[in-house]
């Protein structure tokens, strides 16, 4: 039942009690029947109170109608606007009205300009050619025009099953951040490196016949050969293109050799752990690993299993600390990415490096669970807030949502300070999960949230269906924005849609200070990234070389 009519049948049960009371109806259960008085004085009695019942009924009926109509710009504004992200995705072009949400015209306007763009520039090639552009989109990287992840990775399922194709090799080329991170050294000149590297492995997968190539994660790119005994080589070439480039980048390659017949996972265990080796080592270095003469993937993936066990089970996890800062620079939050040391008296090593072992070996949920119980001991200790993430595969768990709440109800002064946030990707794969465990968390005390959101503008309207703490904008929104005021535009637009749904919005990746201080006047309630750091290090620094 809305909420309208909920009002106006109160209001009518309010407004027969009241009569019947003023009446004297109830009294007339004690009355002698006989007397044939009473009934009759209490109609007279009622007969105005059925006007004045009439005239109220009228009122609460107003009053109702008022608040459902107040209730309904919002989901009438991200219903226009999921309309039109549906069109997209089916390959048809809509522009729709402005939507009735003040906040949200500014964004349904900016997407109004991109589809008319995108219509206009494929005038006469007829809609079944737009579709067919459209779903190209959608199978390569946005930043590079190489094959996404998901394509690259079904691209090379297919080579290692194929009977046809007895050789099969894949190199995985991780580029490496700068020695030091100058503020001086523009955003650009890495965008730059970037294309020139994408533009790179495309030329040298077109002269391979069989080759393909694509972008399997932030820094890191895939190369698969139609060929065994070769990856030694053709990773020397690509390390010496790259570092002799106009605009050098460093890197480290691992490769995965005599692969066909294995299993897509076994493989990708092979890479993974030559990449990282590769990358231990130092710029410019190569780790090549051979399924055949390496020993089975399988028996190497199974010693990576157990270097993750037992990291847990000795407690060998550690927390990360970035700050996330308001507009006056106070910390909202620290970002807690969890470290590992996989291996006895090594480095605490990032997600990147353990996370496919932990994923192929559903150890996700143990993971997450270490990393909960040490921020909730960092929170009791300091009293400082602090953010963790959540990955989908522990979602999806059965009573991961429970085992969770009970250690925020054991640490109720933490739990207050616990910010937990999940993927958008994961609100696509288990909304009623996400919802129920938004729901369960927040009644402990913490917020929780949506990291990596716009990444799909799919995802990011249909965020009004939960009721969250706080946005996380992806960073794909934020870098440049300084300098694009249409992007300063459409995003706008997307700030007052999500602060409208009634919850906080910080940005990713604000490297540039530049683009931070421009986050500042879209209405951005923090941030993350370098400058953000930068920022709050300068001010930490000033603060201890003050005078007491």
């Amino acid at each position: 039942m809305s909420l309208g009519l909920r009002v106006v049948t109160l209001g009518v049960i309010g407004v027969l009690v009241a009569g019947l009371a003023q009446a004297g109806w109830f009294g007339l259960l004690l009355v002698d029947p006989l007397s044939g008085t009473a009934p009759g004085a209490a109609w007279t009695s009622w007969m105005p109170m059925v006007v004045q019942g009439a005239l109220t009924l009228v009122l609460a009926a107003a009053v109702g109608w008022q608040i459902r109509r107040s209730l309904q710009p919002l989901p009438r504004s991200l219903a226009l606007l999921q309309q039109q992200v549906d069109a997209l995705e089916q390959g048809r072009f809509v522009i729709v009205e402005d939507p009735p949400l003040a906040a949200a015209v500014p964004l349904a306007r900016s997407l109004n300009a991109a589809v008319r763009r995108m219509q206009s520039a494929l005038d006469g090639s007829g809609p079944s050619l737009g579709a067919q552009a459209l779903r190209r989109t959608a199978r390569t990287d946005p930043y590079t025009g190489l094959d996404s992840r998901y394509t690259f990775l079904r691209h090379l399922t297919e080579r290692l099953s194929h009977r046809s194709e007895p050789e099969c090799a894949v190199l995985l080329l991780r580029l490496l951040p700068p020695p030091t991170c100058g503020q001086g050294e523009p955003a650009a000149s890495a965008a730059q490196g970037l294309g020139d590297l994408s533009e790179l492995l495309r030329v040298y997968a077109k002269q391979v016949q069989g080759a393909f190539v694509g972008r399997l994660g932030d820094n890191d790119f895939g190369l698969c050969l139609p060929a065994h005994g070769v990856i030694a080589e053709t990773a020397a070439s690509l390390v010496a293109a790259v570092s002799a480039a106009s605009r050098p980048l460093r890197c480290a390659v691992g490769g995965a050799d005599h692969l066909s017949g294995v299993s897509l996972g076994s493989a990708l265990a092979l890479l993974d752990m030559a990449a990282a080796r590769a990358e231990s080592l130092g710029p410019g270095r190569i780790e090549c690993r051979s399924a055949r003469n390496g020993g089975p993937p399988e028996a190497i993936d199974a010693q990576g299993r157990r270097a993750m066990v037992d990291a847990l089970r000795e407690g060998r996890v550690a927390l990360g600390a970035f700050p996330v800062l308001d507009r006056h620079g106070h910390v909202l939050h620290l970002e807690c990415p969890l470290r590992v040391q996989v291996r006895p008296g090594a480095e605490f090593e990032a997600a990147a490096r353990w996370m496919p072992v932990a994923l192929r070996y559903r150890l996700m949920t143990q993971i997450d669970l270490a990393g909960l119980e040490l921020a909730l001991s960092a929170c009791q200790a300091d009293g400082q807030a602090r953010c963790i993430h959540v990955a989908a595969e522990s979602l999806a768990t059965a009573g991961f949502v429970s085992a969770v709440r009970s250690r925020l109800e054991a640490a109720p002064e933490a739990a207050a300070r616990l910010w937990i946030e999940i993927a958008e990707v994961s609100f696509e794969r288990l909304p009623p999960r996400l919802r129920n465990a938004g729901t369960v968390w927040r009644r402990c005390g913490a917020r929780v949230g949506i990291e990596h959101a716009g990444a799909a503008l799919r995802g990011l309207v249909r965020l009004g269906e939960l009721d969250l703490d706080y946005v996380k904008l992806d960073a794909s929104f934020v870098q440049g924005l300084a300098a694009d005021a249409e992007q300063r535009q459409r995003v706008r637009g997307l700030v007052a849609l999500v602060q409208e749904m009634g919850a906080r919005v910080i940005a990713e990746g604000a490297d540039d200070e530049a683009d931070l201080a421009a986050l500042w006047d879209l209405g951005f309630d923090g941030a993350t990234g370098l400058a953000a750091t930068r920022q709050h290090d300068s001010v930490a620094t000033d603060q201890a070389m003050s005078p007491m």
